[in-house]
């Protein structure tokens, strides 16, 4: 075993600046890395000291909170991207590039999911139920193949012949 997995060479500032570093990169092994640990070293003491593992959670909400924050930045603000014109940056009158705010839809719907994606699989469920389709599968698809697929449902139901309807009952 290397000297850096002795589990007692975890000193309080080692953990305390291995759990800063967890908290801005939510990444044990850069954590570990930056505190002059062996990875398994943090694992072990996350096992055996609960104050150490409730630390190590809060730092790694902590970091996805970051994430969360930027993925909404990104979806719902908005990134100012340069403009590009025969391949340079265009400006101002003033040299000043000229940018357009882009949005992530795509992220969005990815936000959407993960807040209402309870809500969003039952109304799915519901109008599934009968095909055999899962909401789980039909989420995991892209939006526009599942509004494809909605679409062609939507017409096959209503093509079906009466008498199969009627059997059906």
């Amino acid at each position: 075993m290397s000297k850096l997995s002795i589990p007692n060479t975890f000193t309080p500032e080692r953990k305390a600046l291995f759990l800063e570093v967890l908290a801005d990169t939510c990444s044990p092994g850069r954590a570990a890395q930056a505190a002059g640990i062996a990875r398994s070293t943090a694992f072990y003491h996350k096992t055996n000291d609960l104050e150490f593992a409730a630390a190590w959670g809060k730092a790694v909400d902590q970091a996805l909170d970051a994430v969360l924050e930027e993925s909404y930045r990104r979806a719902v603000i908005g990134v100012d991207e340069p403009v590009i014109w025969q391949g340079a940056i265009s400006k101002d009158d003033e040299g000043k590039p000229l940018t357009v705010k882009k949005h992530s839809d795509r992220l969005l719907e990815v936000l959407m999911k993960w807040r209402y994606g309870d809500q969003l699989a039952d109304k799915l469920k519901v109008s599934v139920e009968e095909t055999g389709l899962s909401a789980e599968g039909l989420l995991a698809m892209p939006s526009e193949d599942r509004a494809t697929l909605v679409a062609l449902l939507a017409k096959y139901s209503a093509n079906r012949p009466k008498q199969e309807t009627d059997d059906e009952a």
